[in-house]
């Protein structure tokens, strides 16, 4: 999906659960995205090698339960 971040928080806002590329946006992007998610809603986040170990577990704190990574 080629959106810019707050078109991602739009969307996300609305109800949709989302896949997106992990290596497109930063950290604090994907956390902005996360915080965007209603309830029954998920993000799942595909190559995730390019994110750190704690970038991820920070990504996941923001959103329990909704964040998968693959």
């Amino acid at each position: 999906m080629n959106k810019t971040k707050l078109e991602l928080i739009d969307i996300a806002k609305a109800g949709a659960s989302l896949v997106l590329d992990s290596s497109k946006f930063t950290k604090l992007e994907l956390i902005d995205v996360a915080k965007a998610l209603q309830d029954g809603c998920t993000l799942q986040l595909i190559n995730c090698q390019s994110k750190t170990k704690l970038e991820l577990i920070d990504i996941a704190k923001t959103a329990p339960r909704k964040i998968t990574f693959q």
